[in-house]
């Protein structure tokens, strides 16, 4: 296995004993609840997951994933997410690095990118372009609609039907009252716009969940509407506690997915990647607003 070079190595190995979860090689996505110093495989795991660096299966006659893996081939990525989340750009894997990628978040790609052509992956969002600090999908059909429906096709014990939409008809209000749409709970039998549901590990839509910590929830840009919670997380239906996370703030944010906006870069954004537990983010910013209204101008 390839191994950090000695300047990372220090680095990451000062910060090993604040860190309780890593990456995991199973899947890019989920972190592993240990302290040892992750390797450079999972690494590139994290930064191909959320859309630093291209993935092996995009490219169909090449053999770009089966180069061995070095510190320097992940520089150009390593920069890339540093300037994403507006660290300190060394290409280098330094402590506050690691840290930000420790930090809980969406599972849905910072940069998702159109695989090579012969490639296709359907339902999954283009390339971005950024305007300002959000931005939003292309290669994507945005609604025609201005009333969109939803529905909830699964729950758990500790978030009763009840709860759950009552939360997410708070979130709805908020893109109504910034955005020209309208939304309202789908009727028996009828097929909804977006579909919100609890789910664990592999659930069919090719984004495992991790678990308990990090991956919190995912949702597909327009016209997919799938908004897909972590049910292993330990969610509040109320005020967070220190470990909980608040399933209001994360409904929000994936709402934004479903209607076409991809991450803010503007930490204070909703639309931002991270949130980490016991905190609330329940009210949109500016940057959330310009982004919804600059993808679906008021006529």
């Amino acid at each position: 296995m390839a191994q950090l070079n000695l300047c990372s190595l220090v680095l990451v190995a000062s910060f090993a004993l604040l860190l309780a979860i890593h990456l995991s090689a199973a899947h890019p996505r989920k972190l592993m609840k240990s302290t040892k110093i992750p390797s450079l495989n999972e690494v590139k795991g994290y930064l191909q997951a959320y859309g630093y660096m291209e993935r092996s299966e995009d490219h169909p006659t090449g053999t770009s994933g089966d180069s061995p893996i070095t510190e320097s081939s992940l520089k150009p990525a390593i920069r890339m997410y540093q300037e994403w989340n507006h660290l300190e750009v060394t290409g280098k894997l330094n402590s506050e690095t690691i840290a930000r990628m420790m930090t809980p978040r969406c599972g849905t790609p910072d940069i998702v990118r159109i695989p090579d052509k012969g490639v296709h992956h359907e339902s999954k969002p283009g390339k971005f372009r950024v305007v300002a600090h959000y931005s939003f999908f292309k290669n994507m059909n945005p609604w025609s609609q201005r009333q969109l429906t939803y529905s909830f096709t699964s729950t758990i014990p500790s978030v009763p039907i009840g709860d759950l939409r009552a939360i997410c008809t708070r979130a709805f209000q908020h893109w109504a009252a910034v955005s020209p749409f309208q939304f309202r709970e789908a009727g028996q039998g009828e097929v909804a716009n977006i579909m919100i549901g609890f789910y664990t590990g592999d659930h069919g839509d090719g984004y495992p969940f991790d678990g308990l910590g990090h991956t919190w929830a995912h949702a597909f840009s327009p016209r997919d509407g799938r908004l897909h919670y972590d049910g292993s997380e330990n969610w509040s239906i109320s005020t967070p506690t220190t470990d909980q996370t608040d399933l209001e703030s994360v409904t929000l944010h994936e709402i934004g997915h479903t209607l076409g906006l991809a991450h803010s870069q503007d930490p204070d954004a909703v639309m931002y990647a991270y949130i980490n537990t016991g905190v609330i983010k329940r009210q949109l910013q500016q940057d959330d607003i310009n982004g919804i209204q600059a993808l679906y101008p008021s006529k």
